[in-house]
C-alpha cells in the first residue's frame, strides 16, 4: 500500500512539474505547458502569430536581452519551450520561447498579448 501511495505521489509531482501556471509558478525552470491568465493551455509545438511592435522594436519580445526588431511582425512561430524566471522576492514570469533566429527569442507572453505584440492564439480566425 505504501508503494502504491508513493508511486501515485511521484507521478502527480512529475506531471505537475511539467506545467507552468500564471501567477502560481514558484520556481525557475523549463516547462512543457503553460496555463495562461485566461485559463487557456499553450504547449510546446503550438503556433503563435507575432503582432506589431509598439514602436520601432518590440517591447515584450527579446533575444539576448535585446529588443527584437520589427521585421518579425506578422510571422508565425512555433513554441519550443516555456521558461519561468524570477525569485521568491520579485515573483516569477513565464516566457514562451521560439527558435529560428540564432539565440532563442523570449516572449513575455501575457504582456505581449495585452499590448498586441502577439495575437491571441485562442481567438477565432478572421
Amino acid at each position: 500500500m505504501k508503494k502504491i501511495f508513493l508511486l501515485l505521489f511521484l507521478i502527480t509531482t512529475i506531471c505537475t512539474a511539467q506545467t507552468a501556471v500564471y501567477n502560481k509558478t514558484k520556481t525557475t525552470g523549463n516547462f512543457k505547458e503553460y496555463l495562461t491568465k485566461d485559463g487557456q493551455s499553450l504547449k510546446i509545438g503550438d503556433t503563435i502569430t507575432i503582432g506589431y511592435p509598439l514602436g520601432k522594436e518590440f517591447t515584450f519580445l527579446t533575444q539576448g536581452n535585446q529588443s527584437v526588431a520589427a521585421f518579425l511582425s506578422n510571422n508565425k512561430v512555433i513554441v519550443s519551450n516555456f521558461k519561468s524566471v524570477g525569485s521568491t522576492n520579485r515573483g516569477f514570469k513565464i516566457y514562451a520561447l521560439f527558435k529560428g533566429y540564432g539565440l532563442p527569442v523570449y516572449i513575455d507572453y501575457e504582456s505581449a498579448l495585452e499590448n498586441g505584440e502577439i495575437k491571441n492564439p485562442f481567438s477565432p480566425a478572421k
